[in-house]
Parts: C-alpha cells; structure tokens; sequence
C-alpha cells in the first residue's frame, strides 16, 4: 500500500478496534471484506498474502473448532447462540460457540492481512523518521526498527538456509513427522546463529555511530502528508470511532 507510514497506521488502528469491538462473525467479515476493498482500491498486489495465511490455516482451524467446543455459555447473551448441534461426552458445540470459532478465524485472517499489507512497504528510514518527528526515545525507535527489518530479513535468510540445504542433497520436502522435526532443526540452528551474528554487528554498528551520544536523532527526510494519505488517515479514525459507537453505544455485533 503506497501511502504515509501514519496513514498506514491508522489503517492497523482501525482493523485492531473493529475486529475486536465485534463478537458476530457477519460484522468481523464486513470488516475484513472492507479491508480487501480497501487494498483493492489502492492497487496493492495480493501475491504475498496466501504465503502468509497458508501455513498458518492449520491453526487457524485448531483456533476455530476449540472456540466452538469451549466458548463458555455465560458470554453467550442470544438465547439462539445456546443451542446444542452436537455432544459427545463432556464436549459439546453451540451455535454461539462455532460463531465464534469463526470470529476468530476472521479476526487472524484480518490481522494478519493488515499486518502484511503495512509492513510490506515500511521501509526502515520511515521508522526512524517518524520516531525521531513523534520526539520518541532513541532506544525504542531502534528497538521497533530492529523488529520491523528483522521480520522480512528472517524469513530471507530461511529462504536462503534452505537452498544452501537443498544444493548439499539435504531432504528438505519430506513428509515423516519425525525426520521433520530434524529438518526444522536443520533449518533453525543456522537461523539462530546467524541473527545473532546480525545482532552482534548491529551493536558494533550502532557503537560506531555514537548511539546514545545525542538526546535527538538525524532525520532523513521531512514527513508531508499528501491529500490520499490525509484522506486514508481520516477515514481509518471515522471507522475506529464508529466502530467503537457501534458497540459500546448501541451495543451491536455482539452474540
């Protein structure tokens, strides 16, 4: 999403209060619907998103079957939502309960989809721009920053791990639960020792830099707002304050 890293923001505000102001699956899914609109709209290429949500469905379905056998009725305020569908023993699903295994499952689809869709452009400099115009601490503006680049670099370095494997004849795609936990092992040890190289020669580079010598920090740039990110900006907080009405004033999207 080309837009102003504060714009971008206010986007991740405004997904992170809709989502969770919400109970009901059909306002959790308006908001995500919106949200696909929202990229769509703002020509954001949607390549990388699938390679995020697909290894993680798995849990996602974990997330939505335990929410449909363990949502307790006393959340439950529908007389509808009590309603058994199927008992076996001591567990049982609810109609309230499989609604919010599935509130759940939109909720991470629509999280990890606005995280995805605000970190794929954020640059580093724009970090440090925006800490060091908000007059942030040095030592957590480096701290974000450091989070925000080791995200992407991570998963480079996997990518790069697992082909170095690869080339040597190692068995990477295998399928016996057993060998794959080897095969993880394989893979995290060289990625743990490597980010720790990474951070050593970041403490070397921040040492060399005078990190902590000044109260201030240099800016790269000036921040400007341009009309689409005031615009983006102002609709995310209207949606934010709206959703917060919606339901804590006129007690909607609830079971």
């Amino acid at each position: 999403m080309k837009a102003d890293l504060r714009a971008r923001l206010a986007l991740l505000l405004a997904v992170t209060v809709a989502v969770l102001c919400f109970n009901h699956p059909l306002w959790n899914l308006g908001v995500l619907v919106g949200l696909y609109l929202l990229l769509l709209a703002t020509r954001t290429p949607l390549r990388g998103l699938l390679g995020m949500l697909a290894p993680i469905a798995p849990i996602m379905a974990l997330v939505a079957v335990f929410a449909a056998v363990a949502t307790p009725d006393r959340i439950l305020h529908d007389s509808a939502s009590l309603r058994v569908l199927w008992q076996w023993g001591p567990l049982r699903a609810t109609v309230g309960g499989v609604m919010m295994g599935v509130t759940f499952l939109l909720r991470i689809v629509a999280m990890v989809t606005v995280t995805w869709a605000v970190l794929r452009e954020t640059e580093l400099d724009e970090v440090l721009d925006l800490a060091a115009h908000w007059r942030l601490p040095a030592w957590l503006s480096i701290m974000v920053s450091s989070a925000v680049a080791a995200i992407p670099n991570l998963a480079r370095r996997r990518e790069q791990i697992i082909q170095a494997q690869q080339a040597r004849g190692a068995p990477i795609d295998v399928r016996n639960p057993i060998r794959r936990w080897g095969v993880t092992v394989s893979i995290m040890v060289p990625l743990i020792t490597s980010s720790l190289l990474v951070a050593e020669d970041l403490s070397s580079a921040l040492s060399a830099r005078g990190y902590g010598a000044h109260r201030g920090m240099t800016k790269m740039r000036d921040l400007r707002w341009v009309p689409k990110d005031i615009a983006l900006a102002a609709v995310c907080l209207a949606s934010t304050v709206a959703a917060l009405v919606l339901r804590l004033g006129l007690g909607l999207g609830a079971l």
